[in-house]
Protein backbone atom coordinates (compact mmCIF):
# COMPACT_ATOMS: atom_id res chain seq x y z
CA UNK A 1 0.00 0.00 0.00
CA UNK A 2 1.39 3.41 -0.96
CA UNK A 3 2.03 5.97 1.77
CA UNK A 4 0.20 8.64 -0.26
CA UNK A 5 -2.02 9.21 -3.28
CA UNK A 6 -0.51 8.68 -6.70
CA UNK A 7 0.30 11.85 -8.60
CA UNK A 8 -2.55 11.23 -11.05
CA UNK A 9 -4.99 10.77 -8.15
CA UNK A 10 -3.75 13.94 -6.50
CA UNK A 11 -4.06 15.95 -9.70
CA UNK A 12 -7.60 14.75 -10.26
CA UNK A 13 -8.59 15.71 -6.70
CA UNK A 14 -6.82 19.05 -7.01
CA UNK A 15 -8.61 19.98 -10.23
CA UNK A 16 -12.01 18.79 -8.98
CA UNK A 17 -11.62 20.99 -5.89
CA UNK A 18 -11.62 24.11 -8.10
CA UNK A 19 -15.22 24.26 -9.22
CA UNK A 20 -16.88 27.59 -10.04
CA UNK A 21 -17.70 28.31 -6.39
CA UNK A 22 -14.18 27.55 -5.19
CA UNK A 23 -12.63 29.69 -7.90
CA UNK A 24 -14.92 32.57 -6.94
CA UNK A 25 -13.88 32.15 -3.30
CA UNK A 26 -10.22 32.16 -4.35
CA UNK A 27 -10.76 35.25 -6.49
CA UNK A 28 -12.47 37.03 -3.60
CA UNK A 29 -9.35 36.35 -1.53
CA UNK A 30 -7.04 37.76 -4.22
CA UNK A 31 -9.18 40.89 -4.49
CA UNK A 32 -8.26 41.63 -0.88
CA UNK A 33 -4.62 41.98 -1.94
CA UNK A 34 -4.28 45.75 -2.07
CA UNK A 35 -1.60 48.13 -3.28
CA UNK A 36 0.28 48.01 0.02
CA UNK A 37 0.50 44.21 -0.19
CA UNK A 38 1.73 44.30 -3.78
CA UNK A 39 4.33 46.97 -3.09
CA UNK A 40 5.56 45.03 -0.05
CA UNK A 41 6.16 41.93 -2.19
CA UNK A 42 8.08 43.98 -4.74
CA UNK A 43 10.10 45.65 -1.98
CA UNK A 44 11.09 42.26 -0.55
CA UNK A 45 12.09 40.99 -3.99
CA UNK A 46 14.05 44.17 -4.78
CA UNK A 47 16.30 43.49 -1.80
CA UNK A 48 17.65 40.33 -3.42
CA UNK A 49 16.83 40.39 -7.15
CA UNK A 50 16.71 43.04 -9.86
CA UNK A 51 14.43 42.75 -12.86
CA UNK A 52 15.72 44.10 -16.18
CA UNK A 53 13.97 45.49 -19.24
CA UNK A 54 13.00 42.77 -21.70
CA UNK A 55 13.21 39.85 -19.27
CA UNK A 56 10.93 36.90 -19.99
CA UNK A 57 9.23 35.56 -16.88
CA UNK A 58 6.97 32.67 -15.94
CA UNK A 59 4.46 32.77 -13.09
CA UNK A 60 4.26 29.08 -12.15
CA UNK A 61 0.96 28.20 -10.48
CA UNK A 62 -0.54 31.53 -11.49
CA UNK A 63 -4.06 30.98 -10.18
CA UNK A 64 -6.26 33.88 -11.25
CA UNK A 65 -3.29 36.19 -11.76
CA UNK A 66 -2.41 37.75 -8.39
CA UNK A 67 1.36 37.49 -8.93
CA UNK A 68 1.06 38.51 -12.58
CA UNK A 69 -0.74 41.63 -11.40
CA UNK A 70 2.09 42.41 -9.02
CA UNK A 71 4.69 41.86 -11.74
CA UNK A 72 2.75 44.14 -14.10
CA UNK A 73 3.95 46.99 -11.87
CA UNK A 74 7.41 46.32 -13.31
CA UNK A 75 7.67 47.67 -16.82
CA UNK A 76 9.23 45.81 -19.72
CA UNK A 77 8.60 42.21 -18.65
CA UNK A 78 7.33 39.54 -21.04
CA UNK A 79 5.06 37.48 -18.79
CA UNK A 80 3.71 33.96 -19.14
CA UNK A 81 1.40 32.17 -16.71
CA UNK A 82 1.22 28.43 -16.04
CA UNK A 83 -1.86 27.13 -14.24
CA UNK A 84 -3.55 23.68 -14.25
CA UNK A 85 -7.12 24.86 -13.60
CA UNK A 86 -9.00 26.01 -16.69
CA UNK A 87 -11.43 28.02 -14.55
CA UNK A 88 -8.56 29.84 -12.86
CA UNK A 89 -6.96 30.63 -16.21
CA UNK A 90 -10.29 31.89 -17.55
CA UNK A 91 -10.43 34.45 -14.74
CA UNK A 92 -6.85 35.52 -15.45
CA UNK A 93 -7.37 35.86 -19.20
CA UNK A 94 -10.48 38.00 -18.74
CA UNK A 95 -8.67 40.65 -16.69
CA UNK A 96 -7.92 43.62 -18.99
CA UNK A 97 -4.71 44.48 -17.17
CA UNK A 98 -3.39 40.96 -17.87
CA UNK A 99 -4.44 40.64 -21.51
CA UNK A 100 -0.81 40.60 -22.69
CA UNK A 101 0.14 37.66 -20.45
CA UNK A 102 0.69 34.43 -22.35
CA UNK A 103 -1.06 31.50 -20.72
CA UNK A 104 -0.46 27.77 -20.62
CA UNK A 105 -2.66 25.19 -18.89
CA UNK A 106 -0.78 22.51 -17.02
CA UNK A 107 1.10 21.34 -13.95
CA UNK A 108 4.86 21.65 -13.55
CA UNK A 109 5.94 18.87 -11.18
CA UNK A 110 6.22 15.78 -13.35
CA UNK A 111 8.92 14.89 -15.89
CA UNK A 112 6.12 14.73 -18.46
CA UNK A 113 5.45 18.46 -17.90
CA UNK A 114 8.90 19.44 -19.18
CA UNK A 115 7.62 19.62 -22.78
CA UNK A 116 5.27 22.52 -21.93
CA UNK A 117 8.07 25.00 -22.68
CA UNK A 118 11.34 24.79 -24.62
CA UNK A 119 14.68 24.69 -22.85
CA UNK A 120 16.51 27.98 -22.18
CA UNK A 121 13.23 29.88 -22.58
CA UNK A 122 12.79 32.12 -19.50
CA UNK A 123 15.06 34.55 -17.68
CA UNK A 124 13.15 34.20 -14.43
CA UNK A 125 10.53 31.84 -12.97
CA UNK A 126 8.46 32.95 -10.00
CA UNK A 127 6.21 30.77 -7.89
CA UNK A 128 4.00 32.26 -5.19
CA UNK A 129 2.10 29.97 -2.84
CA UNK A 130 2.90 27.01 -5.10
CA UNK A 131 5.71 25.15 -3.33
CA UNK A 132 3.44 23.95 -0.51
CA UNK A 133 1.15 22.33 -3.11
CA UNK A 134 3.76 20.53 -5.21
CA UNK A 135 3.41 16.75 -5.31
CA UNK A 136 7.00 16.39 -6.54
CA UNK A 137 9.07 19.50 -5.73
CA UNK A 138 12.27 18.03 -7.19
CA UNK A 139 10.59 17.31 -10.52
CA UNK A 140 9.23 20.86 -10.61
CA UNK A 141 12.68 22.29 -9.89
CA UNK A 142 14.23 20.12 -12.60
CA UNK A 143 11.66 21.43 -15.07
CA UNK A 144 12.28 25.03 -14.01
CA UNK A 145 16.01 24.53 -14.49
CA UNK A 146 15.33 23.12 -17.98
CA UNK A 147 13.11 26.07 -18.90
CA UNK A 148 15.50 28.73 -17.60
CA UNK A 149 18.20 30.32 -19.73
CA UNK A 150 21.83 30.04 -18.58
CA UNK A 151 22.23 32.18 -15.45
CA UNK A 152 18.43 32.30 -15.15
CA UNK A 153 16.81 32.74 -11.76
CA UNK A 154 13.97 31.12 -9.82
CA UNK A 155 12.18 32.97 -7.02
CA UNK A 156 10.02 30.96 -4.63
CA UNK A 157 7.60 32.74 -2.31
CA UNK A 158 5.70 30.65 0.20
CA UNK A 159 4.54 30.48 3.80
CA UNK A 160 5.15 28.39 6.90
CA UNK A 161 1.79 26.61 7.01
CA UNK A 162 0.90 24.15 9.74
CA UNK A 163 -0.83 20.80 9.37
CA UNK A 164 -4.02 22.36 10.64
CA UNK A 165 -4.11 24.68 7.62
CA UNK A 166 -5.06 21.65 5.52
CA UNK A 167 -7.53 20.10 7.96
CA UNK A 168 -10.66 21.44 6.27
CA UNK A 169 -9.95 19.63 2.98
CA UNK A 170 -11.47 16.26 2.11
CA UNK A 171 -8.01 14.80 1.48
CA UNK A 172 -5.26 15.18 4.06
CA UNK A 173 -2.78 16.87 1.74
CA UNK A 174 -0.45 17.44 4.72
CA UNK A 175 0.47 13.77 4.35
CA UNK A 176 0.57 13.88 0.55
CA UNK A 177 2.60 17.00 -0.31
CA UNK A 178 6.24 17.17 0.91
CA UNK A 179 6.19 20.94 1.57
CA UNK A 180 2.59 21.24 2.79
CA UNK A 181 3.56 21.87 6.40
CA UNK A 182 7.17 22.96 5.97
CA UNK A 183 8.48 24.87 9.00
CA UNK A 184 12.14 25.20 8.03
CA UNK A 185 13.86 27.89 5.97
CA UNK A 186 16.45 25.35 4.83
CA UNK A 187 14.18 22.76 3.16
CA UNK A 188 13.47 24.56 -0.12
CA UNK A 189 17.08 25.76 -0.60
CA UNK A 190 18.29 22.22 0.08
CA UNK A 191 15.98 20.82 -2.59
CA UNK A 192 17.04 23.51 -5.07
CA UNK A 193 20.68 22.57 -4.56
CA UNK A 194 19.86 18.92 -5.21
CA UNK A 195 18.11 20.03 -8.42
CA UNK A 196 21.29 21.78 -9.57
CA UNK A 197 20.66 25.39 -8.59
CA UNK A 198 22.94 27.74 -6.68
CA UNK A 199 20.97 29.37 -3.87
CA UNK A 200 21.73 33.10 -3.53
CA UNK A 201 19.17 34.03 -0.88
CA UNK A 202 16.88 32.40 1.66
CA UNK A 203 15.09 34.59 4.18
CA UNK A 204 11.90 35.99 5.58
CA UNK A 205 9.95 38.65 3.68
CA UNK A 206 10.34 41.56 6.05
CA UNK A 207 8.05 44.10 4.33
CA UNK A 208 5.34 41.53 3.62
CA UNK A 209 5.41 40.02 7.11
CA UNK A 210 5.14 43.48 8.69
CA UNK A 211 1.68 43.99 7.15
CA UNK A 212 -1.39 43.39 9.31
CA UNK A 213 -2.94 41.54 6.38
CA UNK A 214 -0.22 38.85 6.48
CA UNK A 215 -1.56 35.99 8.58
CA UNK A 216 1.09 33.39 7.77
CA UNK A 217 4.80 34.29 7.79
CA UNK A 218 6.18 34.34 4.25
CA UNK A 219 9.67 33.48 3.04
CA UNK A 220 11.56 34.08 -0.20
CA UNK A 221 14.20 31.84 -1.77
CA UNK A 222 16.25 32.89 -4.80
CA UNK A 223 18.41 30.49 -6.80
CA UNK A 224 20.31 30.67 -10.09
CA UNK A 225 21.15 28.20 -12.81
CA UNK A 226 24.88 27.45 -12.75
Amino acid sequence: MSYRLSQSEFRAKHLSSYDAASVEQYEAWTRQIGESDELAVLADIAQVFEFAEGMSGLDAGAGTGAMCRILRRIGGLELSALEPSSLMLERLINKPELNSVRTCQGFCDSPNDQSLFPSDYFDVIISRQLANGLYDPLAAMANWRHWLKPLGTVLIIDGFYSRSAWASLDTDFADCLPLAANQSLVTVPYLLEIAGFTVTHAGMMQATNALLSTRTAKYLVVAKVD
